[in-house]
């Protein structure tokens, strides 16, 4: 009989101190940010233009005659914005920023698979020089010759 009080005195505190932990257990996981220090407004920006051209490619995918007709995309002044790390902000990136907007505002005057792509390639050629982790993801807003 003293060997399963044993057992039972050395379980007994460690399900009591599981108990008190405070939070109980739930099928959803409680995940940490992505960016726990907060996203800079330069790289917040670059954030909501990936979520446009998401937006708009899923749009024109969802519409059966696949128009651009009436859409657009907003641009951001990214030479205004406070980057992540001071040293993203070069030569490169400096002379990228310009041919971003100029791709924004062709494809807003006239809106077309084409004149998309054209943006996705000056966040590509951009990102080339300065920062290139995103280069995977921006492949992905590409619309494909295919259509796809």
């Amino acid at each position: 009989m003293r060997q399963p009080l044993n057992i039972m005195g050395s379980i007994l505190p460690i399900l009591v101190i599981l108990a008190g932990c405070g939070n109980a257990w739930s099928p959803s996981p409680n995940l940490a940010p992505n960016q726990p220090n907060g996203s800079s407004p330069l790289a917040s920006a670059m954030v909501a233009m990936d979520a446009q051209l998401v937006q708009t490619l899923d749009a024109v995918m969802a519409d059966s005659s696949h128009s651009w007709e009436g859409r657009r995309l907003m641009s951001h002044d990214f030479l205004a914005l406070a980057p992540t790390a001071a040293s993203m902000i070069n030569g490169h990136f400096e002379a990228q920023a310009p041919t971003y907007h100029l791709a924004i505002e062709q494809f807003n005057a006239s809106p077309s698979a084409k004149h998309y792509n054209e943006v996705v390639a000056s966040c590509t050629q951009c990102h080339l020089g300065t920062c290139p982790g995103p280069l995977d993801r921006i492949a992905k807003r590409e619309m494909r010759e295919d259509g796809s």
